[in-house]
């Protein structure tokens, strides 16, 4: 029997590039044909529906997504994954403004179990073992909004006023946990400046 030449894999893949190039919203059997040189045909005999290309194509997202927060950066879980999610905003830009700046409906699920996950005890716990969780907790909470605006600034351009009060927010909540992760920081900024190059 001959090797299918335009598998499930092959179709959620153009169906990914176009997310990437264009937005999820793009995403069609006609411009997924046209990625491939082919014709719909291939598209539903693999699916039902363009639906459920969607789907899948949200599947490999989050897949892509926990590729980095469960990375190996540091020891410190919560770290682990603030680093991961700062790289995944260099290395992967459309889609992280898919799954965090232009928030749809199918993504908010998605966007919630990232941050769930940085909130939940046993991360706390692990990160922090000598705060109680909801010392942790508010620590985090913290963290978030200054990772969250530095992940933004590396894959969105801004105005000259959008970068100043954008740097006044991360300027406070840097400074609020600081002095809790001081040696951690030095250890985030080494890594990026050095292995990854977020820092120019």
């Amino acid at each position: 029997m001959p090797k299918l030449k335009f598998t499930k894999e092959v179709i959620v893949d153009a169906a990914y590039d176009i997310l990437k190039e264009e937005g999820f919203e793009s995403i069609s059997a006609r411009k997924i044909a046209k990625k491939l040189n082919c014709s719909t045909a291939p598209i539903y005999f693999n699916f039902e529906t363009v639906e459920k290309v969607k789907e899948e194509v949200i599947n490999l997202c989050e897949k892509k997504l926990n590729n980095y927060l469960y990375g190996n950066y540091s020891q410190r879980q919560i770290l682990n994954a603030s680093i991961g999610f700062v790289i995944f905003a260099r290395e992967e830009g459309e889609l992280f403004k898919t799954i965090f700046l232009n928030i749809t409906e199918r993504f908010k699920k998605l966007y919630k179990e990232t941050l769930d996950y940085l909130l939940t005890q046993e991360s706390l716990l692990l990160s922090f073992p000598n705060l109680t969780f909801e010392e942790g907790k508010e620590i985090i909470n913290k963290l978030w909004y200054f990772i969250f605006g530095y992940a933004t600034l590396v894959c969105t351009s801004f105005s000259d006023e959008e970068k100043k009060a954008l740097d006044e927010i991360l300027a406070y909540t840097k400074n609020a946990v600081c002095e809790l992760l001081k040696s951690d920081i030095k250890e985030i900024s080494q890594k990026f400046t050095v292995k990854k190059g977020l820092i120019k």
